[in-house]
């Protein structure tokens, strides 16, 4: 009998990622046995006045799913504010980072494909 994965992402471990958001991988198929190993989802925040660091993922695609917050994502040179509700589709090889524009927790939802993996992200130091 196939069982359904349930998590809560809240309860989910956070730690700090490579470029400096907080982050809990709530799906990965390298991490719980899921029914597919097309992509990873995580739930990340960025604390008020703070970015991550200018990153990129070298084959991967990136989408984030705003569901608190204000935001602009700056995406190979392009900036576009984001907003709840907001979603953003970040290409492979495209460098980008994210600042919180406003004054409470940005939180946000992150589904890469294929499954994020370190051997894939590049970051870079903070840009002025």
């Amino acid at each position: 009998m196939r069982r359904p994965i349930i998590k809560n992402m809240f309860r989910e471990e956070h730690f700090t990622a490579g470029d400096r958001c907080e982050l809990a991988e709530v799906l990965h198929p390298m991490r719980t046995a899921l029914p597919y190993d097309s992509y990873s989802l995580s739930h990340a925040y960025v604390e008020a006045g703070g970015r991550t660091l200018p990153h990129r993922l070298i084959k991967a695609s990136e989408t984030y799913v705003v569901l608190s917050g204000e935001a602009v994502i700056h995406i190979d040179g392009e900036s576009v504010s984001l907003e709840a509700g907001s979603c953003a589709v970040v290409p492979p090889g495209a460098e980008q980072f994210i600042v919180n524009r406003g004054q409470k927790k940005l939180e946000f939802l992150c589904i890469v494909t294929p499954p994020w993996s370190a051997g894939d992200e590049e970051v870079f130091q903070a840009k002025a």
